[in-house]
């Protein structure tokens, strides 16, 4: 379960909103790390003469970032298409038709290529992932490594005559956006993806959203009986839990299967309720792309004959309950397995990175997101108390990254400060786009005036995390297509492309 912990702190979401049930979490390490049972189209290539420090013209030291590129529909002067990576490793997935980035190449007579971020997969500076070492992971370096990456590319592979355009969901969306402002030279556009653009240290927000999500069913029709109804189930799953006599703790202890000695202290007492009542959100971020998917969740809650039937039920949907491949064939949620997991510095043998760690540091040093159950007065959150506490947050901050909690404020106004949250001042040719059921659409640029600055923004209606990036699928919510169409219709509007296509909804 620690490592389920882990991969979900990974997630901008999380990719740090809950736990994933195993077999979810099988399904996306097979994706990221590209486990094939054959050979791939697009190879992994490398770029090896990369900056390890872009601020210092006195480090001459360099490291090897891994890309993967798909010039399959390539004409010579053709649009470059830059999947931009983030806080996970990348595959050929990435360039082959997955996203809608493969698809833009091929109606454009472009090209697409995808930039692995450093310190993710097989991209690592150094040998080990020590914490002297993570002061080179910043969002800035990162925008200089595209920037040192593309100017490689264009001399690699005489571009010079093709227009550039950058996309990203998510983290690597936040990039995207920020890429226009440091190096509006370099590309004619970018799409920012349900990119949370504003940086902040404790966040509600999120457990909010899942309350609004799990109330809607997919024809957009809100029912918060629902979300009570599992909101009061996991509060007495969490009062079970905060219980310290013996009879509560083999009641909870039966049920998730938990390890002896890991439900002691108050941290683990946390930490335990954290991962029972943050998991859903996971379900809410991917609910269009993933399974398992919202609707499922909801037809357990309905259907369940009490609220704590349906916060449990819900539980072993999602494979909180799992013990296989365990040690000890048990559960272990314990704030020691937590913190252990992300004082690892070591990188595996695998090449998949320590993701937990490194986007941990990430959020420390310079995000925040700090998924909190706190809210203010009148405001539903699906977060019980113990996904407030410190021990989960500021606390791993200084723990394990020696980052005081003033230090970690300062650092996130820091970063707010330097980009312009969801106002970046004088950003020109850029396109956000957000999903309405997504969590870090709150964080994220939802509404843009009117200007003549080429800045647009759209939200999907019961859209999730990244809708309109991932190419057409059977399912997907209308304003999936409206988005996907008109990042292309923008690109060739500012790359000075053909437009005989672009009004014609052909990316449906």
């Amino acid at each position: 379960m620690a490592v389920k912990r882990a991969l979900a702190v990974l997630l901008l979401a999380r990719e740090a909103t809950g736990i994933l049930r195993q077999e979810f979490m099988r399904q996306k390490h097979a994706v990221r790390t590209g486990l094939r049972s054959e050979p791939s189209k697009y190879q992994e290539m490398w770029y090896s003469e990369q900056a390890l420090d872009h601020f210092n013209p006195q480090d001459k030291r360099t490291y090897k970032q891994r890309y993967f590129a798909n010039f399959d529909h390539y004409k010579p002067g053709g649009p470059i298409f830059i999947n931009i990576g983030g806080e996970g490793p990348l595959d050929d997935k990435d360039v082959s038709g997955y996203l809608a980035n493969a698809l833009f190449a091929q109606q454009t007579g472009g090209a697409t290529v995808a930039l692995e971020h450093r310190f993710y997969g097989k991209s690592q500076p150094f040998d080990s992932l020590a914490t002297e070492h993570l002061a080179f992971l910043t969002s800035r370096q990162a925008l200089h490594d595209l920037a040192q990456f593309q100017q490689w590319l264009i001399a690699e592979r005489s571009l010079n005559a093709s227009k550039f355009f950058f996309m990203g969901g998510s983290y690597p969306g936040s990039l995207a956006a920020w890429y226009r402002l440091e190096f509006p030279d370099l590309t004619s556009g970018c799409w920012s993806s349900s990119a949370p653009v504003q940086a902040q240290e404790v966040w509600p927000g999120f457990g909010e959203m899942v309350w609004q999500a799990v109330a809607t069913d997919s024809a957009g029709a809100v029912d918060y009986a629902v979300s009570t109804k599992l909101y009061a189930g996991y509060e007495q799953v969490a009062g079970l839990i905060q219980d310290s006599t013996m009879d509560s703790f083999k009641a909870i202890g039966k049920v998730f299967n938990v390890c002896p000695g890991t439900v002691v202290s108050q941290q683990d007492r946390d930490s335990f309720e954290n991962t029972i009542t943050t998991a859903v959100g996971t379900v809410m971020q991917y609910n269009n792309t993933k399974e398992p998917k919202l609707s499922a969740v909801r037809d357990i809650v309905i259907r369940a004959a009490t609220p704590l039937d349906a916060a449990l039920d819900v539980c072993r949907f999602l494979g909180l309950n799992e013990t296989a491949g365990m040690p000890g064939n048990c559960t272990d949620n314990s704030i020691d397995s937590f913190y252990k997991l992300l004082g690892d510095t070591t990188l595996p043998d695998d090449g998949s990175g320590n993701a937990g760690r490194t986007w941990t540091w990430q959020t420390c040093n310079e995000f925040g997101y700090f998924q909190t159950g706190t809210s203010v007065f009148g405001k539903s959150t699906i977060y019980t108390r113990g996904a407030s506490s410190r021990s989960l947050w500021q606390q791993v901050c200084e723990h394990i990254f020696g980052i005081e909690a003033s230090a970690v404020s300062a650092r996130i106004a820091r970063t707010n400060e330097y980009y312009g949250a969801k106002d970046p001042k004088g950003i020109k040719n850029v396109f956000f786009t957000n999903g309405a059921l997504d969590a870090w659409s709150l964080l994220g640029v939802t509404t843009y005036p009117s200007n003549d600055r080429e800045v647009y923004a759209e939200v999907a209606p019961l859209g999730s995390h990244c809708v309109g990036l991932y190419a057409p699928r059977v399912g997907e919510v209308p304003g999936a297509t409206s988005i996907r169409t008109k990042a292309l219709q923008l690109f060739r509007k500012w790359g000075g492309l053909s437009t005989e296509e672009a009004a014609v909804q052909v990316l449906v």
